[in-house]
């Protein structure tokens, strides 16, 4: 016989084992019970709760097992499981006096004073000591359930138990508690701390008390001793953490908060408390990571939104910060840190409109506001929002102290046109004279407004200050220029290119001077020069294409700037330079080629959008310009560039309205006189007449002799039923510019006035000066059909020349020529204008009435199917179609269409007449 292996002799064993146990009989509870409390002498508590679950098990009302296992979990800090079992032991009999401490304690831990309050604190066999103890939490549990005369009526009773207990001191302090001796019961209690130092009850009540004294900072010590004893009370390790939060302890509080967050580190309280804490060390990213977990866990407080967006902002995360602070920005008070942390992010998201409103809240503000509201008032400005952004500079000018903010003070004064502006800049410049920015923008500040005597001056400090520096003799040579004092320029420029011989400035300077001698050799043997050093400069570019073109060697000036656009494709400015260069020389398709390369790219400059813009407009490419505009507009929506452009393109369309509407936004943002006279325009357009009125009359006077403006005053006479007063308004208007809008308001003048010679006159004179004009062509020979057939036919066929597409033109012509007996000639017009529009009713019933002078009935039917629809009531076709069905013999059909259809007119009500009593329809 073979041996056994091991995977044998352990099966073998457990059939043993087996055998064994089901041999043997069940334990008993008492049993269990005994095992327990070996395990509970040998520290096993884990198996002890197993054998007294057994006990349980076997003998379900056992009080001893019961009790035995409520004791076990209040050791184990289980206080719900305990406060079960407990009961169970008392309902099955255990003795009271054992039960009762154990399950005061329970039920205090798990909060439930309805049950406390019930019980009975003079059970027989309880101790006095335990008598004073539960009689204790029973008043803090009647006081908790607002049952404070059953409360103090327990207290009386209590005070005559014999004890020294601590629970008997609590019991007396509670009733100076209930009685709002703060003070009193504090010091009370701080005596019992001294007889029970480390006791719960004493130091949770004494804390408690020193918050109520507005003591909050000892609360907190009290409560660090607590939470040293009972690290296991995580409920007032919380209250200790928040507490530390709130007293600014923020250093303290952290080493609780992160014992806490072990336990839930998605706890939403948790991470407002910790958000707090790394906000106060400076770990801004983990304060907004901890401060949105809170919020996602619904916490909603204006502090912790504030936290989070503080922290984004000192990451530089704008969006966020801007998100946050926005949600609490309207609880802040006025002038609050927060409203200057919401505008600054809002400032660098470019979210121009908000800033203005945030800012408008801060008036107790200092110099360091200054640059806040300086570049809140820069892109106020940019943005179009010229209202806003004067009265943030208005605030500025009381704030603005050091040398800088003087002079970003006085930049955006200057761009507004006030000219306080300059005296902010030689403030600016007193105060610093090294500082290059302030001069700079001073001798701008100078040149722009001639006053030339003090530019000169400040050259002269300048140059005191700052020997080395080519800048303020460039500014002296500029003004010495632009007095004609040639000779001195040539000194300072020289001097300039002694001191700078890296820039090209000094050199694109002697250009300039040369240029203003009108020595274009000179310029041009300069700029050769300075090319070959700087063959890629845009400036020096530049003026070498005008100074070519002045010299009639326009190619050579285009070339060298293609040379340089082809040696860096992905230089921006050199390729805006090339195509405003083939702008300027009407080569629009290259232009739009050049620019639509880099239509992806980002943050483009203005000069991309305008440029673009304008050659979409001069293509007539309607589509992509509206587009371009469009995309312009939600990327910059006041820019006046983009809005002019969009509004040409609005005109161009007859869309007054939506002109009328873009005007009064951005009139709405800033004052402009321009965007006023194109505002009443659009709503003279639309025919919105008290709405013009009123755009009218708040017009400057300054511009109410424009042209332009006259041009408005002839419409509202027409409109007044005042032709003759219209008529010189018009002509002021027309003669200034000839343009289609001002031609058809004259032509309708002159009509008014039944004066339709000079109508047709001033339409032949406009086409001469104008031949391209097709809008003009259609009006003349819509006006000539009247008494000059022939003349009217030519100016189609010119019209046809010029836009062979042109379907009106095509299906007059048809008509003249039907007219004419020109049936051929009719034909082949009648069938371009239906190739042009198939369903258009006046084309196909000018085809068709040719097929019926050919007596092609049928021909003419199937046109007549096409025109005839339910929305077709030109009375006149429709009779035409009912005519043709009656030339081809179908009365029954032709009697149908004439019951069906109800004449208005009176002449078409004069036509069905004769066609009955020609056809004999009764």
């Amino acid at each position: 016989m073979k041996g056994f292996n091991s995977t044998q002799l352990k099966y073998a064993l457990a059939v043993v084992a087996l055998s064994a146990l089901s041999s043997c009989g069940k334990q008993t509870s008492d049993e269990y019970i005994k095992d327990a409390q070996q395990y509970i002498a040998e520290n096993k508590p884990a198996a002890a709760v197993v054998a007294l679950k057994n006990a349980v098990q076997v003998e379900p009302k056992s009080a001893q097992a019961r009790f035995e296992l409520g004791q076990l979990y209040i050791q184990q800090k289980q206080f719900e499981s305990a406060e079960k079992e407990l009961n169970r032991a008392l309902e099955y009999g255990f003795e009271a006096s054992k039960v009762l401490p154990l399950l005061t304690q329970a039920y205090q831990q798990t909060g439930a004073y309805s049950a406390i309050s019930k019980l009975e604190h003079n059970e027989g066999g309880l101790t006095s000591v335990e008598r004073a103890e539960i009689g204790y939490f029973k008043v803090v549990a009647l006081a908790r359930l607002n049952k404070l005369d059953e409360a103090r009526l327990l207290i009386e009773e209590l005070s005559v138990i014999e004890s020294s207990s601590v629970f008997k001191g609590l019991t007396a302090a509670y009733k100076l508690v209930l009685d709002k001796e703060y003070e009193t019961a504090a010091a009370t209690v701080t005596e019992l701390r001294e007889q029970a130092p480390q006791n719960a009850e004493v130091l949770k009540l004494l804390a408690q008390l020193k918050l109520s004294l507005g003591a909050p900072d000892e609360a907190a010590e009290i409560f660090k001793d607590y939470v040293k004893f009972y690290p296991e009370d995580k409920q007032t390790t919380f209250v200790l953490a928040k507490l530390l939060v709130d007293i600014g302890d923020l250093e303290a509080a952290d080493p609780y908060i992160d014992e806490l967050l072990l336990l839930n580190d998605q706890n939403a309280l948790l991470n407002q408390l910790k958000a707090a804490t790394y906000a106060n060390k400076g770990d801004y990213a983990n304060a907004l990571k901890r401060a949105e977990i809170a919020i996602t866990g619904n916490i909603d407080e204006p502090s912790l939104r504030l936290i989070a967006g503080y922290s984004a902002y000192q990451i530089q995360d704008y969006s966020s910060a801007n998100r946050h602070l926005t949600y609490i920005a309207s609880l802040l008070p006025d002038n609050h840190p927060g409203l200057r942390l919401l505008a600054a992010s809002q400032l660098q998201l470019g979210l121009t409109s908000e800033v203005g409103d945030v800012l408008e809240r801060l008036d107790q503000l200092t110099d360091k506001d200054a640059p806040l509201f300086s570049k809140a008032s820069y892109q106020l400005l940019r943005g179009g929002f010229e209202k806003e952004a004067k009265a943030l500079i208005e605030k500025s000018s009381d704030i603005s102290r050091t040398a800088e903010d003087l002079t970003r003070l006085g930049l955006l004064q200057l761009s507004l046109n006030n000219l306080d502006g300059i005296v902010n800049l030689e403030e600016a410049v007193s105060k610093s004279p090294e500082l290059v920015s302030a001069q700079t923008t001073l001798a701008k500040a100078y040149i722009v407004t001639k006053k030339y005597d003090k530019a000169l001056e400040l050259a002269a400090k300048w140059k005191i200050t700052s020997p080395d520096d080519a800048k303020p003799y460039l500014l002296a040579g500029d003004v010495y220029t632009r007095q004609q004092k040639f000779n001195e320029a040539k000194v300072e420029f020289e001097k300039a290119s002694g001191l700078d011989k890296i820039s090209p400035s000094p050199k694109l300077a002697m250009v300039n001077l040369a240029l203003a001698q009108e020595d274009v050799a000179q310029a041009s043997l300069l700029l050769e020069q300075l090319l070959l050093e700087y063959p890629d400069n845009v400036p020096a570019l530049a003026t070498y294409y005008m100074v070519s073109k002045k010299a009639n060697k326009l190619s050579s000036g285009i070339d060298k700037i293609q040379a340089a656009f082809n040696r860096d494709p992905a230089n921006i400015t050199t390729r805006l330079l090339l195509a405003r260069v083939q702008v300027v020389e009407n080569n629009y398709p290259k232009a739009i080629e050049l620019l639509n390369a880099i239509k992806d790219q980002k943050d483009l400059p203005q000069a991309y959008w305008k440029t673009l813009g304008q050659s979409l407009i001069k293509t007539n490419q309607l589509r992509p310009a509206t587009l371009h505009y469009d995309a312009w507009l939600a990327k910059e929506p006041n820019n006046k560039d983009a809005i002019v452009g969009k509004l040409l393109l609005l005109d161009s369309q007859n869309k007054f309205a939506e002109g009328s509407k873009l005007t009064q936004g951005y009139l709405n943002n800033r004052d402009d006189v321009q965007m006023q006279l194109l505002n009443t325009h659009f709503l003279i357009m639309q025919a919105d007449y008290p709405a013009a009125q009123k755009a009218y009359d708040a017009l400057p006077e300054n511009v109410l002799d424009l042209p332009l403006s006259k041009g408005f005053l002839a419409r509202f006479q027409l409109h007044n039923k005042q032709p003759e007063l219209a008529l010189e308004n018009a002509l002021i208007a027309y003669n200034a510019v000839p343009n289609i809008k001002n031609l058809m308001l004259l032509v309708a003048t002159y009509e008014i006035l039944q004066q339709p010679n000079k109508s047709i006159e001033l339409l032949k004179q406009h086409l001469q000066k104008q031949p391209t004009d097709l809008a003009a062509k259609m009006l003349l020979a819509e006006r000539q059909i009247g008494d000059d057939l022939s003349g009217a036919m030519v100016t189609y066929e010119l019209a046809l020349q010029q836009n062979p597409n042109n379907y009106i033109a095509s299906n007059n012509l048809a008509y003249l020529h039907l007219q004419k007996g020109n049936i051929d000639k009719a034909k082949g017009y009648g069938e371009k204008a239906v190739e042009l529009e198939p369903s258009n009713p006046a084309a196909l019933d000018t085809l068709a009435q040719i097929f019926v002078a050919e007596k092609d009935y049928n021909e003419a039917l199937k046109l007549y199917d096409r025109a005839i629809t339910d929305d077709m009531q030109n009375e006149e076709i429709y009779l035409n179609y009912v005519e043709a069905l009656l030339l081809a013999d179908d009365m029954f059909l032709a009697k149908r269409k004439l019951s069906q259809r109800e004449m208005k007119q009176k002449a078409s009500i004069i036509r069905v007449a004769q066609l009955k009593a020609d056809f004999g329809i009764e």
